[in-house]
């Protein structure tokens, strides 16, 4: 077929390489069309960070750690006349003594982790040739990262205050096993309180040597003091949210913090979005309107048509995407041949937490700052993103860990 004045052999449809658009005769008849800025620079949605004004932060000029004293109970009893104050026993509240108290003491340490860095580069003609401005949206992007570690490292430190892991020979363990939580141990045995655990399968009453020696089983509190559970089955309060187990696990972590003399102001409970709406839109068969959650005729508080519930037992519900969920062991934080904060735990059972504002700590050396300079070696600016921080354990007592597993018992 001839081909026509516009290259092409039909006369059908107008010619592509003949369109004013078209790039040296190329297939695309707009590549020569101008590109309109749009004026906005998509840039990732910014993570939630909840965790810094929740929690206790210290500040220090100097130093590599911050000592937070702990000192036991005192008990009372009923003097006898006569009798020496310096050589009785004190008593127990109910019988005689009066005499001196042997409180122990202990400190708790928080260690200064190695500086948290986060950099880019930005060639020169790069900043030139671009149409927006490329330094706003990135350093925006370190800060982010820094943000979004601290508030992941605190989470992680609020958890290990309330939890530790299974106390099973590393020979007994089965895989389950180590990612089993149980109730943290207290800085002075008899004298301070434990960490608490909510779990989303009750075990058997009664708890089985098999989780280590008798001694070992007490020292760790697995007791009605410090264990709870939410449920029948294990996976209903993070692995598949359901809101009577959910609604459950926050009064007994209510309960816990009570009878552990937690005040009741200042108490917070951090779960996952599923876990969240779960709440809000009941699922699991009850009209989530008749409950104590939304209905405000019983004391909810709460909207559906605004999806939120604000608090329930007394804790105010945050939303996070932070918790931990998996084995954290590579946590290179500590200072060479030095003693540091450790984050490193197997999070793998972790569906929540609940906690007193009291209950772990920052310690600050330096706060989040920006650095940049120009290098001339390179043709380009550095930018640097960093601070100085350290998180630690406090106050075990303040914190209930909610697990997706079992309670650890005869059934185990």
């Amino acid at each position: 077929m001839p081909t026509n004045v516009f290259g092409n052999g039909s006369s059908a449809a107008y010619p592509v390489k003949g369109r004013v658009g078209s790039n040296n005769h190329g297939d695309d008849s707009t590549a020569l069309f101008l590109k309109k800025f749009a004026g906005e620079v998509m840039t990732v949605f910014d993570e939630k960070n909840i965790m810094k004004p929740l929690h206790t932060i210290r500040t220090i000029s100097k130093g590599k750690s911050a000592q937070f004293p702990v000192i036991g109970t005192a008990n009372a009893g009923y003097y006898t006349p006569g009798t020496d104050i310096l050589d009785n026993s004190v008593g127990s509240g109910t019988d005689a003594g009066g005499g001196i108290n042997n409180m122990k003491q202990t400190e708790v340490l928080i260690h200064i982790d190695k500086i948290l860095m986060s950099s880019t580069f930005i060639s020169s003609i790069d900043e030139l040739v671009s149409h927006f401005d490329v330094r706003a949206p990135y350093t925006h992007q370190l800060g982010e990262a820094l943000a979004n570690q601290f508030d992941k490292n605190v989470l992680k430190v609020a958890l290990k205050t309330g939890a530790a892991q299974s106390v099973k020979k590393p020979e007994d363990r089965t895989a389950a096993d180590a990612a089993h939580l149980i109730p943290s141990a207290s800085w002075i045995e008899g004298q301070t309180k434990r960490g608490s655990v909510v779990y989303a399968k009750a075990g058997t009453t009664g708890f089985a040597p098999a989780q280590g020696s008798a001694d070992q089983i007490a020292s760790l509190g697995y007791d009605s003091v410090n264990t709870a559970s939410a449920g029948t089955t294990e996976g209903q309060l993070r692995g598949t949210p359901t809101a009577s187990v959910i609604r459950k696990a926050l009064f007994e972590s209510a309960r816990l913090l009570d009878e552990k003399d937690v005040p009741q102001s200042d108490r917070y409970a951090i779960i996952t979005p599923a876990m969240y709406y779960e709440l809000v839109n009941n699922t699991s068969g009850t009209d989530v309107v008749s409950s104590s959650l939304i209905n405000k005729d019983v004391g909810g508080e709460g909207s559906i048509a605004a999806g939120t519930i604000t608090r329930v037992a007394g804790i105010t519900l945050l939303v996070s995407n932070h918790l931990p969920n998996g084995n954290e062991d590579a946590h290179a934080n500590n200072w060479v041949g030095q003693t540091g904060n450790n984050y490193n735990m197997n999070y793998t059972d972790v569906a929540g937490l609940v906690f007193h504002k009291g209950g772990f700590g920052t310690l600050k050396l330096q706060d989040l700052s920006m650095e940049s300079e120009y290098l001339i070696q390179r043709q380009g600016s550095l930018f640097v993103a960093k601070y100085s921080m350290g998180h630690g354990p406090l106050r075990p007592e303040s914190v209930v860990v909610w697990s997706d597993g079992l309670q650890p018992g005869d059934s185990e």
